[in-house]
């Protein structure tokens, strides 16, 4: 029997510890918070997302690929990688659809709230009953630098999580817990990384989601039975006009949104409550405000940030960067819907072609 002053360790690497517990090993001491079966799990999510993360060179070729729409060479680097999810010869909605499930699966890793499929649902679900409307719009959109552009940036910051997944890996337990409905145990640390280039993560991730808002917002339109690009006439009354903002902010269309400060944009998610949550779970003002702003200074000291008198645990900076990594996701997967109901407007007709 082991003797009661043995010390055991773990080179497990991908779990928070506690110092001051009086346990060695990390391991252990997560099996016994979470409990057997939710511990199990619980590892077989961290060994997917480890899975994508040791692919990412693959991966990020197959995308840069699909972007490019250059089909041959995606199908050659996914059948070469990926062969047990990529079909002989898809269809090109095939690979629209099949490239997004495949990322879904890491989602799924990550996200055990289930944040990503109620944003999803919530949000398509405005375009059942205005398909075509939706792909007017999308068809108008596609072909635009702006999209294209946006769309890219979306897709570098993407990858750049996935490349430095040993960073938010541990964090991981805490999202699951958080799940489970568990308490976080005080004292928990994660392994500090390298928080300034984590910082600027953050930063960009916010400024490129800003740039997917409008996206949603031509959906809110469209749903509401206005034009994608206009949000209310000025004196109309009973219009989409959020009450968290100003009058003075209000604005009257996309180009006046585009241009609007971010507390302007987040106020106009309100017709959107599961996207709204997600946004605020991803980009708390909190945190935002104590470890992104651009002011920032710390002190780092077991395991806190320390920023003008404010305390913050290091692990909920990297939890808000593993919710901006689904949201990323989630915004890759919003314009393959534009592509995919874009590319299905007969513009000779004016007519929408269906999706068979």
């Amino acid at each position: 029997m082991p003797d009661a002053d043995w010390q055991v360790i773990t080179t497990y690497g991908d779990l928070p510890n506690n110092p001051e517990s009086g346990e060695f090993s990390a391991f252990l001491s997560a099996y016994k918070i979470f409990g057997d079966g939710p511990f199990q799990e619980y590892l077989q999510h961290v060994a997917t997302a480890r899975w994508f993360g040791e692919r990412v060179d693959a991966l990020e070729h197959a995308y840069g690929f699909y972007l490019k729409e250059q089909w041959d060479l995606l199908d050659s680097v996914m059948n070469r990688n990926f062969e047990e999810v990529w079909p002989a010869s898809p269809s090109i909605l095939d690979r629209h659809t099949l490239i997004h499930r495949f990322l879904y699966m890491l989602v799924l890793a990550i996200d055990p709230k289930g944040m990503y499929p109620a944003a999803k649902y919530a949000t398509w679900s405005r375009t059942f009953n205005k398909a075509a409307e939706f792909s007017e719009c999308a068809h108008s959109l596609i072909s635009q630098a702006e999209f294209k552009a946006a769309r890219r940036r979306v897709f570098e910051q993407f990858m750049s999580l996935l490349r430095n997944y040993t960073e938010w890996m541990p964090t991981l337990a805490v999202t699951h817990l958080r799940a489970l409905g568990r308490s976080i145990p005080e004292g928990w640390q994660v392994p500090l990384g390298r928080i300034d280039s984590l910082r600027d993560a953050y930063r960009q991730n916010f400024e490129v989601s800003c740039q997917m808002l409008p996206l949603v917002i031509r959906m809110q339109n469209i749903a509401e039975g206005r034009a994608p690009d206009v949000i209310r006439t000025p004196g109309g009354a009973g219009e989409w006009e959020p009450r968290t903002i100003q009058p003075r902010d209000y604005v009257n269309n996309i180009n006046q949104y585009t241009k609007a400060k971010a507390a302007t944009k987040e106020a106009y998610l309100n017709h959107n409550k599961f996207l709204r949550h997600y946004w605020n779970s991803a980009f708390s003002r909190d945190v935002r405000n104590s470890i992104a702003h651009a002011e920032f200074d710390y002190v780092m000291h077991d395991g806190i940030v320390s920023y003008k008198n404010r305390e913050v645990p290091y692990y909920a900076f990297i939890e808000a960067l593993i919710k901006q990594f689904t949201l990323l996701a989630f915004w890759l997967d919003l314009c393959k819907l534009y592509e995919i109901y874009g590319s299905r407007w007969d513009t000779q007709n004016g007519k929408f072609m269906g999706l068979s």
